[in-house]
């Protein structure tokens, strides 16, 4: 039997070893996911050549799979007999991530450089097998969130300090374009001390961090009765249209990093000084958007800096078509990441439509809820490549080429500019029929407070003695 990894701790406030164990887990998740993003439509399209029809397949197929393995997983973890393995998140993250570190290095040792069958087959297989480990291992670690604090602002400010080990962990992340392009030979070697610091992470983390107590009414639900009774919350699903369309404009971005380049001008120091500005600024802005949202609220403060985010995207593009210099694509740039910040709240948002979950059927359904919602806006991780690769092959862009011509130079600017704009002006529209904000929010915080209450209550009086003692 696997020693309880379980924490009855159900206090609002964290200590800070448990705040510095959780946050510290989000560096290997940003090593891998971070180059990985950031790379493999480069790796793969751009490098190794893999065609349009064939890249388009691959990301539909990929897309898929994208999908489906979420609610999957999340619903194995939910239904994991924690008696038997001691936990229902951790055992999973201390086998399963060194695994994706190690696969993680292996991806990127191209099968063929001139045969479309092969590097097709090594683009679905690469690409699925990394994004089943990086939901398993993600998409569980982020569950942990909110058991770990009933308090809303507890789990955004969480959310925060996570932000700081991702914002740290994004430092050798943002050398990783200008390092490709030194050599692949570099960028495999950088690949492997990246998997061998995660490995290490991964092992600590599961060692220290506990769960909270199995506090949850034991059901036997089907995965598709899981899957529906989450799809019931209205919260659920305007939270997940409103990250839909987030992630696609997210996949638009750092993947096609090796494009923007073309208008940021030369030099093996462009990927990373773009990579730090929009990072470095990014971060300050989450803590302008936690300011505010004393003020505001989450919904409120959404609305008018994303709006704010909107216009200036907008201007931006004017002023970059109009002028052609670098400086001032440089300069909108970093002034459209000032309002980059939303992404603090965004699980926040989710865990709201978990509390509700638990406060109606007396079970927490963290890792369903966070599946189930993946298999709806994940999609938007191929979609939003599609329609980028789309962009720039109607605009004249010559993949493998180190010029491009005007009319390429300006779907460029498309891309960078007006294309995210359209994705974050639909999630608009979502977050603001969001349904928890004001009254109806402190409501949800007091009745899940009093909730909580009442099953450590329950807890501690029918727990067996030695199971207790092993807490």
């Amino acid at each position: 039997m696997e020693k309880s990894k379980t924490n009855n701790d159900f206090g609002g406030k964290l200590p800070r070893k448990d705040v510095f164990i959780y946050s510290l887990g989000y560096i290997p998740n940003t090593f891998l996911a971070g180059v990985f993003m950031l790379m493999y439509v480069n790796f793969f399209w751009n490098y190794l050549g893999l065609i349009d029809p064939l890249f388009i397949i691959g990301m539909v197929i990929y897309a898929t799979i994208n999908a489906l393995n979420d609610p999957l997983t999340g619903h194995m973890s939910d239904k994991t007999n924690i008696d038997k393995w001691g936990s229902r998140r951790l055992i999973y993250i201390k086998w399963f991530g060194p695994l994706w570190a190690i696969f993680y290095f292996i991806m990127w040792f191209p099968w063929s450089y001139d045969n479309q069958i092969i590097i097709f087959v090594q683009f679905i297989l690469s690409i699925c097998i990394f994004d089943t480990f990086l939901s398993l291992i993600i998409g569980l670690y982020m569950s942990l969130m909110s058991e770990m604090s009933d308090n809303i602002k507890v789990r955004y400010k969480l959310s925060f300090y996570a932000n700081i080990a991702t914002f740290i962990a994004g430092i050798p992340v943002v050398f990783a374009q200008s390092i490709f392009d030194a050599s692949l030979e570099t960028f495999q070697m950088f690949n492997g001390i990246l998997a061998i610091i995660s490995i290490i992470i991964y092992i600590v983390v599961t060692r220290i961090l506990k769960e909270r107590p199995e506090l949850r009414v034991e059901e036997d639900y089907t995965f598709f009765q899981g899957m529906k009774m989450v799809v019931k919350s209205k919260a659920f699903l305007t939270r997940t249209g409103y990250n839909f369309f987030n992630t696609g404009a997210r996949a638009m971005g750092f993947s096609f990093l090796f494009a923007f380049t073309f208008i940021l001008g030369p030099g093996f120091l462009t990927p990373i000084l773009f990579m730090l500005i929009t990072f470095g600024i990014g971060f300050f802005s989450n803590i302008i958007y936690m300011k505010l949202e004393k003020k505001w609220g989450i919904r409120k403060t959404i609305l008018i800096l994303k709006s704010g985010l909107i216009i200036a995207n907008l201007i931006s593009f004017v002023i970059v078509s109009a002028v052609g210099s670098t400086t001032i694509v440089w300069i909108c740039v970093a002034l459209v990441s000032i309002l980059s910040g939303f992404g603090v709240f965004d699980f926040v948002l989710l865990t709201m439509a978990i509390d509700e979950d638990e406060i109606k059927y007396g079970s927490r359904r963290e890792s369903i809820f966070q599946g189930t919602s993946s298999l709806l806006f994940k999609p938007a991780d191929s979609l939003g490549p599609i329609i980028a690769t789309i962009t720039l092959t109607m605009f004249g862009f010559v993949t493998g080429s180190t010029t491009q011509d005007a009319t390429a130079l300006l779907g460029i600017k498309v891309l960078l500019f007006v294309m995210p704009t359209l994705m974050h002006a639909i999630s608009l529209i979502f977050i603001y029929l969001f349904p928890y904000h004001g009254e109806a929010l402190e409501k949800l915080q007091s009745e899940l407070v009093k909730l909580h209450a009442i099953k450590k209550e329950n807890y501690e009086s029918n727990k067996p003695e030695k199971f207790r003692s092993e807490i």
